[in-house]
This record gives structure tokens, C-alpha cells and sequence, in this order.
């Protein structure tokens, strides 16, 4: 297996505003999934090397009052403007995808016949990350379960915080913890609670967990450039763990998948793009 070396050497990044709330990622390589020592890891997060091009993600996950101004509607759960919009399921969330790209004068990326889509990734308008791109981005040049580089607490997250990582080695000594146990919200909050990360993205552990473009496979055992999953299947990615999860399902390397047509109160979306 190659040494987490490959990601701290070939992994750069930059950042810029692009119409305000989205920021530049500059391609790179890194290790995607996690090393076999982690915690809370599942058999589906094989390492494996990932070249990825430049693209455009969201600072925030797509809030209630983007969704409803542009949709009309509003499914959310958990009411408020500046809260993640979610009750949404894949389908919707690409739908919104075209909706906003339609209303900006861009070329929409998705083809939607009844419950089929394809896509063009070389269409100028917005999309949902792969789930590639959303590691990359989570992970900010991190090769640590947390982006922060430590495990994260209830005041740097919205999670199940009751519970803090690796507590179940540590019940009954919880001095040894690196995070004590904190609060329980039990909903959203507002996008942007938190600090962001080293890219200026926030909440990509915790809150909502997040579609993301790929249908749900076991990962290849092999270097791969600019993946975009299976060509088909019954599910899709979800990506980042939500309010309800522990903090093990909210690690930069936690995968969690559901049915396309499927909607809950704790997935929602954020956007990615890949032109000025």
C-alpha cells in the first residue's frame, strides 16, 4: 500500500471566491478511503490513489431559502432560510442542479428521461461533487479521520456529540478521550455554524449528510483519474454523516449510500462545478 506520504507531497491546493459562496480546488493526487488502523473504518474504504482536475465546490450545503426561491417548495423538517434544505432525494437534488444552471445561463449537466440521468461533465453548469472530489475537499490535505486533524467535539460540529470517537474503548476512562462528550442538537443548524476547513468549507462533518454524484460500489483496487463510480446501480453515495450520526460515520472517509428516490430529514446537498 502506498505510505500517506503520496498525500501530503502531491496534494495542493488553492482557493478563490467564485460568485461568493463556491471555492477553487486545485487537482491533485491523494489517498482516498482510509488506512486499515482506523477507527470505525468499514471494508468499503479501500486506500487507493485518486488524480483528480480542478473544480468548483460550494462553501455551504444549499440552504432552504436557495431551494424554495428557485423550486417553490420547501420539504425541510427543520424550518429555517439559513438551514440546510434536506427531505430531498438524489433525483431532486440533480433536478435543482439544472433549475439553477437554467436560471444562470448555463448548460445544464444532467439529462433527465423519467428516473434515468446521464451527465456531461463537460457542460459548464452545476452539479452534485463525486464522491472523489468531495473527499479531496473534505480532507483539505488532512490524512487524519477528522479534517481538523483531531477528533471533532459538539462545539465543531453538528453531530450525535453524546458520543464522542473511540468512546467505546474509553467508557469508563473517558480522561483518556481526546473529545469529551457534549451536546446532542437533534436537527440542523444554520450552514456556516462551525469554523471551516483549511478550504474554507463548512460542514462537511456533520449536519446533513450530502448526495454526491456516484452510484455506490465497493471502490477499485487500483489508481484511478477523475472517477465517477459505477455506470449504474440501485444507490448512491451520501457523504459527510449528519446530525443524527456518530462521529465514526462522520469521517472524511465514511461512506453511506441510499436509493436515489429515497428522502430522510438528515440528506441533503451541496454543489460542485468545473468552469469560471
Amino acid at each position: 500500500m502506498k505510505t500517506l506520504l503520496i498525500f501530503t507531497v502531491l496534494l495542493i491546493f488553492s482557493s478563490c471566491s467564485y460568485a461568493d459562496d463556491f471555492v477553487f480546488v486545485k487537482g491533485g493526487k491523494f489517498l482516498m478511503g482510509s488506512p486499515s488502523s482506523e477507527n470505525w473504518r468499514s471494508d468499503d474504504e479501500l486506500q487507493h490513489e485518486v488524480t483528480l482536475n480542478d473544480f468548483y465546490i460550494s462553501r455551504y450545503e444549499v440552504t432552504q431559502s436557495e431551494y424554495k426561491n428557485l423550486i417553490g417548495e420547501n420539504p425541510s423538517t427543520f424550518y429555517g432560510d439559513n438551514k440546510p434544505v434536506e427531505n430531498v432525494t438524489w433525483l431532486e437534488a440533480v433536478k435543482f442542479c439544472n433549475a439553477k444552471s437554467i436560471a444562470e445561463k448555463l448548460t445544464p449537466v444532467y439529462k433527465i428521461d423519467e428516473n434515468k440521468v446521464t451527465w456531461d461533465l463537460s457542460a459548464d453548469g452545476y452539479r452534485l461533487p463525486t464522491e472523489a472530489e468531495w473527499e479531496y475537499s473534505c480532507r483539505a490535505g488532512t490524512s487524519t479521520p477528522f479534517n481538523l486533524e483531531h477528533s471533532i467535539g459538539a462545539d465543531e460540529a453538528n453531530f450525535y456529540g453524546h458520543y464522542p470517537y473511540e468512546i467505546e474503548e474509553n467508557y469508563f476512562s473517558q480522561q483518556k478521550l481526546s473529545t469529551k462528550p457534549g451536546i446532542y442538537r437533534g436537527e440542523t443548524v444554520e450552514v456556516g455554524s462551525f469554523e471551516p476547513n483549511k478550504l474554507g468549507l463548512y460542514d462537511m462533518h456533520g449536519n446533513v449528510c450530502e448526495w454526491c454524484e456516484d452510484s455506490y460500489d465497493y471502490y477499485p483496487e487500483r489508481d484511478v483519474t477523475d472517477p465517477t463510480g459505477p455506470e449504474s446501480g440501485s444507490y448512491h453515495v451520501l457523504r459527510g454523516g449528519s446530525y443524527l450520526s456518530n462521529p465514526g460515520n462522520c469521517r472524511s472517509a465514511s461512506r453511506y449510500y441510499n436509493y436515489h428516490d429515497d428522502k430522510q430529514k438528515f440528506m441533503g446537498f451541496r454543489l460542485a462545478m468545473i468552469k469560471e
